[in-house]
């Protein structure tokens, strides 16, 4: 019986392929499909090297979401530069949201049309919103009243900023009292 076999992108030649996916997700998919098991272990002789040398805690919840992006440069090399958007409040092409916001289609929507400067306004219309009408973020007709608020300030009619937009500026608070 033959081993399968990877042309393996991280020494560039045909080398028995891993087994199984040795991460979650995409990461881990991408890394099945063209990383060899040589390389897998040495990314692993080389992460308990760092372990050990830097007292990381393999359990820490900030170290597992770093490790992702270190076996991603690692293998990959850095991630390519800003991913950008045509942002649908702006109207114009805009560095994109790192992150998906939340899951669902309105979050996937969100990560493929809106500006991280048009997600930065979101939370004062949402606290505007919920001021106003008393909302309880745990009241379900209330999270779909703000889901349904949401998609129209970001993609409904009129969502897009008039041109020229800019926030109002704060006024600066008088001093003193009124003058008789």
């Amino acid at each position: 019986m033959s081993v399968p076999t990877v042309q393996c992108a991280y020494f560039g030649k045909e080398l028995p392929a891993l087994t199984q996916q040795p991460l979650p997700g995409a990461l881990g998919a991408r890394i099945q499909a063209s990383i060899s098991q040589p390389a897998w272990q040495a990314w692993i002789s080389i992460e308990k090297m760092l372990i050990k040398h830097f007292e990381f805690d393999p359990t820490d919840p900030t170290y597992i979401r770093q490790r992702a992006a270190c076996v991603q440069e690692f293998f990959f090399g850095p991630p390519p530069g800003e991913r950008m958007v045509f942002c649908s409040k702006f109207g114009r092409e805009l560095p994109g949201l790192l992150n998906i916001p939340f899951s669902g289609t309105l979050g996937q929507r969100i990560f493929a049309g809106v500006s991280q400067r048009a997600w930065a306004m979101w939370p004062e219309q949402e606290r505007i919103l919920i001021n106003h009408y008393g909302m309880s973020l745990v009241d379900p007709q209330s999270q779909k009243v703000l889901i349904q608020s949401m998609e129209e300030f970001f993609f409904g009619e009129g969502a897009q900023l008039p041109e020229g937009w800019a926030p109002p500026q704060q006024a600066a608070p008088s001093k003193g009292g009124p003058r008789k």
